[in-house]
């Protein structure tokens, strides 16, 4: 990643709330520490209001959870103690987690599957996204989104609605696309996701020292609903990071990014 003056501004698109940090909070921290400003905005960060679809998915992912009677408002907590535990700021866009979205009284995403299908052609999230904006998109030095490693609707819907945001940008080099931890496990998944972007990209990687990787893995720890999905403890979660995050060539630890390339 390229040197960076201190007090510039980072936004980092997360598609739900944990996405940001899994995947880019080692940077975030380490930019924080420098003396930038760094927000990480969910996309998919609103409370849900209503009866509750009656879907396999959403029964399956609140047993997982184990959050309790209002789930969403746990993790937007969650979210909240994450960020300030690296230092960094935090917004919460209004709409529902895919799992929670309605067209009349049909669950638009009611099975594992669908959450990695296409977008259902009923979604509202896109529309309503259309009067949203990413936060100082114009002084902003460094704006990340989602790759779409995993093809998640709801990080399909992240990734394009900021690249619309940010089409006027002159400078492409201020987008960065972040490999969404830890869909990027699987194996090929993230040359997949690079395949099918449908325009040429370069490395811009972030390399982390010990003290970023350890407030990372602090923050993915404040996340407790999130930890049983992936991982059977917190110190299997701690050496998944550490596994994930380090370069096999130099073994230095790194986050993955990726600017447009200047063609």
């Amino acid at each position: 990643m390229k040197e960076q003056s201190a007090g510039q501004t980072h936004v980092i698109i997360s598609p739900h709330f944990d996405d940001g940090i899994f995947s880019c909070g080692g940077t975030a921290y380490q930019l924080s520490a420098a003396g930038h400003a760094v927000t990480v905005m969910t996309i998919m960060g609103g409370l849900y209001d209503g009866a509750l679809p009656d879907t396999p998915i959403l029964s399956d992912l609140h047993r997982r959870w184990e959050a309790g009677e209002n789930p969403l408002r746990r993790r937007q907590l969650e979210d909240e103690r994450a960020s300030q535990s690296i230092g960094i700021d935090f917004m919460h866009v209004p709409l529902p987690d895919c799992v929670y979205r309605v067209a009349g009284d049909l669950a638009l995403y009611p099975s594992e599957e669908s959450l990695f299908a296409d977008v259902h052609p009923a979604d509202y999230a896109p529309r309503l996204l259309q009067g949203i904006q990413i936060p100082e998109l114009e002084t902003a030095v460094t704006v990340y989104l989602p790759l779409g490693v995993g093809h998640h609707v709801d990080h399909q819907i992240a990734r394009y609605w900021g690249m619309t945001q940010a089409r006027d940008i002159p400078d492409k080099s201020a987008l960065r696309f972040y490999a969404e931890f830890p869909y990027s496990n699987a194996d090929r998944s993230t040359e997949i996701a690079l395949a099918d972007f449908g325009m040429p990209l370069e490395p811009a990687d972030s390399i982390l020292g010990e003290a970023d990787i350890r407030a990372k893995i602090k923050a993915i720890a404040c996340y407790q609903s999130q930890i049983s999905t992936f991982w059977d403890s917190l110190e299997a979660m701690e050496a998944d990071v550490r596994r994930a995050f380090t370069d096999p060539s130099t073994g230095a630890y790194v986050e993955r990014f990726w600017q447009i390339a200047v063609t």
